[in-house]
């Protein structure tokens, strides 16, 4: 079996790619020989160039993939030509387990997350009322940027006080989102239509704490903040769920005075939950 990494072409965050290249050789195979479970890395410019898609099983060779993991395709600079596009046409044309599919791309799309969180709209996918409520109660406020009442509220709040809001944009990778008074500023160069590639969110503030970051290998105590993320691990056959189950945690921090919050980026560090 073979899995296949879409990477950004001269990738430099690949520590943790390679982390599970070699726990798949050491788990499922012969990291000494390099048989069993190995995985490929390719950009999508190489999946059109080298990609052949088998038109009766839907097979994708370069060579057999089983599946398709995306560590690129998420930003517009990942598909400067057309040849991009086929490349991840291709792969998600083929039978390879795809991670993700489009689909679940889009779910993670602000726009998307923003119509979710409308009334009436987490209920079509999550019948128990009581286990509704739950999630809604975790969610913070989304509001649209286009033509629609609310959106025209919307608009005119953020103009009112932006102070507590969050501009943002249907990116990802960090460095986009628009904070405080820069969110007017924006707001006065776009078109109504432009607005439409917007939304804006009630911005969330974490409890601040004291701790230690070991930055550029010097010790520094700063008041931090900290985001939490749940891994999912979520496995169907396009009718019914095969696998629905958590897959583990990561846990990024940094210091207060900072908006965003990457690592590679260098604005954060990963740390370790402390049980209280």
């Amino acid at each position: 079996a073979k899995v296949m990494m879409v990477v950004q072409p001269g990738e430099r965050n690949a520590f943790d790619q390679r982390w599970i290249e070699y726990n798949l050789l050491k788990k499922y195979g012969d990291i000494e020989t390099f048989h069993g479970i190995v995985l490929i890395r390719k950009t999508l410019a190489e999946v059109a160039e080298q990609g052949r898609l088998d038109q009766e099983t839907k097979a994708l060779y370069i060579y057999t993939f089983s599946v398709a993991y995306y560590r690129s395709a998420y930003a517009t600079t990942d598909y400067p030509t057309e040849k991009e596009w086929e490349g991840r046409l291709l792969a998600e044309r083929s039978l390879a387990i795809k991670c993700p599919t489009i689909a679940y791309q889009l779910v993670g799309a602000k726009k998307v997350q923003q119509v979710l969180a409308a009334p009436g709209q987490l209920e079509r996918f999550v019948k128990d009322p009581e286990s509704a409520a739950q999630l809604r109660a975790s969610f913070t406020g989304l509001y649209p940027l286009d033509n629609s009442p609310e959106g025209l509220a919307a608009y005119q709040a953020a103009m009112d006080n932006s102070d507590e809001l969050v501009m943002k944009p249907q990116r990802e990778g960090g460095g986009n989102n628009i904070y405080g008074k820069d969110i007017q500023k924006v707001l006065k160069t776009l078109t109504e239509d432009q607005r439409n590639a917007y939304i804006l969110m009630d911005i969330i503030r974490p409890p601040i704490t004291k701790n230690v970051l070991l930055r550029k290998g010097e010790l520094q105590r700063a008041d931090v903040v900290s985001e939490l993320g749940i891994y999912g691990i979520f496995l169907h056959d396009g009718q019914k769920p095969i696998r629905n189950d958590n897959g583990g945690h990561l846990l990024r921090t940094k210091g207060v005075e900072s908006n965003e919050g990457g690592v590679a980026a260098g604005f954060a560090v990963i740390d370790s939950v402390l049980l209280v």
